[in-house]
């Protein structure tokens, strides 16, 4: 054998590996072919012929196993090489649910390569047992997360999502403007689920979009009941905020389900705020930006959501016809002990009155950020320290616990 660059150059009649070998890389063939050999010795029989184009030792990329089969070229051939390391941090990265269905195949491949070969008693056959059986985090994090994928599918017919409604004050008389619409799942074995976890799971199975319209569908519905507990008059309007994820955004139908929801509950659409992050519109920037010109035509508001966290807000601002800027409570809850923060937070608030834009300051917690906030001009205001989210049966009473 013979390097070239990163390539190997095998003559014809060559072994690339045996059986048994440390399994340390995978190859693809560039130019010539190659046998794959099961078995030891002179029980060797082959089992495959590749030609340009194949890979083959790839299981080596995946776990450490020994090889199971010999290579051996049958021509002068020139292989690239692939290490492990090159994947590893790849496989790392990738979700839990697909490492562990990678382990566990691994296993049972491993396992029945073995067995068909009269061995028993592997390391392979008690890896498959452990990967099988649990006994690691990844083992628990995968099927919690395949069972929730599964219990998700029937959540919105079992009556098990819920909307709560976290109210926003004007900063300026402290009074409420109007409600984001906060989604819960109970569900009936892990109790309350965070949005968190079972929001990317909605958008990786494809739910997303039947849940998202029903949180289009119930918001609407509801604002009809929750608008009386909004400050109505010449300077503010009253509103409620929903998020739109990147698979709904992207949608052909967004825009039109919108329109339909709004006409069929007689919502104003300027009383109707879309909020969205710089990770939703990263994913599809072609198909939300033209969706997000489209429901600026229909009327409804357009905030930008956690404001600072990401690196192309800027530019974001500059080509989307925002309303408002939601600033990211990273940098709120902060404001006393960062000067970083604290000047973060007034530049982006001289940017949002230089264009326009209404803002929102998050997370807040207590009421020294809330003066120094309305102090340095932020318009809007949403926390704990002035209510945390409801079901919608218990804002009446809140609004007039408020009022006392």
């Amino acid at each position: 054998m013979s390097q070239e660059l990163n390539r190997e150059v095998f003559q014809g009649q060559e072994m690339v590996f045996a059986w048994g070998d440390p399994g340390e890389s995978a190859y693809v063939i560039e130019e010539g072919c190659v046998e794959v050999l099961a078995g030891q010795g002179d029980n060797q029989k082959r089992i495959a012929l590749l030609s340009a184009g194949a890979m083959f030792g790839e299981v080596a990329l995946l776990d450490r196993q020994a090889r199971t089969a010999s290579v051996r070229t049958l021509t002068p051939t020139r292989l690239i090489r692939i290490d492990r390391s090159h994947v590893e941090e790849m496989l790392l990265r990738s979700d839990p649910v697909i490492q562990y269905l990678l382990r566990l195949l691994l296993a049972r491949f491993r396992t029945s390569h073995d067995l068909h070969a009269g061995q028993t008693a592997t390391a392979a056959q008690i890896a498959l047992r452990g990967v099988a059986t649990g006994g690691d985090d990844l083992h628990l994090a995968a099927v919690r997360t395949l069972s929730l994928a599964q219990d998700l599918a029937n959540a919105v017919d079992e009556n098990q999502l819920e909307l709560q409604y976290q109210p926003l004050f004007a900063l300026e008389g402290l009074v409420v403007t109007g409600y984001e619409a906060l989604i819960r799942w109970h569900h009936p074995n892990f109790g309350l689920i965070n949005p968190t976890e079972f929001i990317p799971l909605a958008e990786k199975t494809g739910l997303i979009h039947r849940i998202g319209q029903w949180v289009l569908h119930r918001a609407v519905s509801d604002w009809a009941e929750l608008r009386p507990y909004c400050r109505d008059d010449a300077t503010h309007r009253p509103y409620m905020s929903i998020n739109l994820s990147a698979p709904e955004l992207a949608s052909g139908t967004i825009v039109d389900s919108i329109r339909d929801r709004l006409n069929q509950y007689h919502m104003e659409p300027a009383e109707l705020r879309i909020e969205l992050t710089e990770t939703v519109i990263i994913q599809n920037m072609e198909a939300v930006s033209r969706s997000v010109h489209q429901l600026r035509e229909l009327g409804t508001g357009i905030a930008l959501d956690d404001f600072g966290t990401g690196y192309a807000g800027l530019d974001y601002l500059q080509n989307l016809p925002f309303t408002c800027l939601k600033i990211d409570r990273t940098f709120v809850q902060q404001i006393h002990s960062s000067q970083s923060s604290a000047h973060i937070i007034r530049a982006a608030l001289e940017l949002a009155r230089s264009m326009g834009l209404s803002t929102i300051a998050e997370g807040i917690e207590d009421a020294a950020t809330g003066e120094r906030l309305a102090a340095m001009g932020c318009s809007h205001a949403q926390g704990y320290y002035y209510a945390r989210p409801m079901a919608k049966a218990q804002i009446a009473a809140w609004a007039t616990a408020q009022q006392a």
